[in-house]
């Protein structure tokens, strides 16, 4: 099973939840392996859904979602958690004990912290450093854009509940304007565009750049908010 290109939005903050709480219990009773059992869970997780028992609880206690998350932040936000549980593992089996649980426990702060506010420290950070600045701000290549612009744009990815009607409404809106169709699958670098969810909607001007980008539930006005935008 090949990396997903969307995860549910609750997923990530289960995952925290559980790399924060173990990170914890090894820095309060000075327990090493609960460190190496998160880092072999985040490790897991980055193989992929079929590896992970994260994702597999997960599934058999969360609700279908209406709307994805974009998966490239949630995996470089793994990385990072991943690079650090490491270090705190070599630096806990090198005898350097207050530098390891001081690593590990920055990680139990960053990780605890996102699982209750639902702010994903490293998904801000991969925002941060990857998403188009504005002296780089075509998008065209990113969506497979072709011809002449300006672009009505729909960000969707397989399982989305809500991807399809709200591309079905905003066709309906452009009456007749053509919608694009992008399936993060198919374009994985849209997960760098500035939108924290799918479905999403989104105007393109001639020259690429994004004029306007909406996420979420997206009511009428919303839609009516991109179509103004080109």
């Amino acid at each position: 099973m090949a990396a997903p290109s969307a995860v549910h939005p609750l997923q990530p903050r289960f995952a925290q939840a559980i790399t924060g709480a173990l990170c914890l219990e090894g820095l309060v009773f000075d327990q090493p392996p609960a460190v190496w059992v998160a880092l072999a869970l985040v490790l897991l997780s980055l193989a992929g859904p079929r590896w992970s028992p994260v994702a597999w609880v997960f599934r058999l206690i969360a609700r279908p979602p209406a709307s994805l998350e974009p998966a490239a932040p949630v995996r470089f936000s793994q990385s990072i958690a991943a690079a650090a549980l490491a270090l705190a593992t070599v630096l806990l089996a090198a005898g350097a004990g207050t530098a390891g649980w001081i690593v590990a426990g920055l990680v139990a702060a960053m990780a605890l912290f996102s699982a209750v506010t639902g702010i994903c420290v490293g998904c801000e950070a991969y925002r941060l450093l990857f998403l188009r600045r504005p002296g780089s701000p075509d998008v065209r290549g990113d969506l497979g854009l072709e011809g002449e612009g300006p672009w009505l744009v729909v960000l969707t990815a397989p399982g989305c509940a809500r991807c399809e009607p709200v591309a079905s409404r905003l066709e309906r809106a452009a009456g007749g304007r053509p919608v694009v169709r992008v399936n993060l699958a198919e374009r994985p670098r849209a997960g760098a565009l500035p939108v924290r969810s799918v479905p999403a909607a989104l105007a393109v001007g001639p020259d690429g750049a994004v004029r306007r980008a909406l996420a979420g539930r997206l009511e009428d006005e919303d839609l009516e908010a991109v179509l103004a935008a080109v």
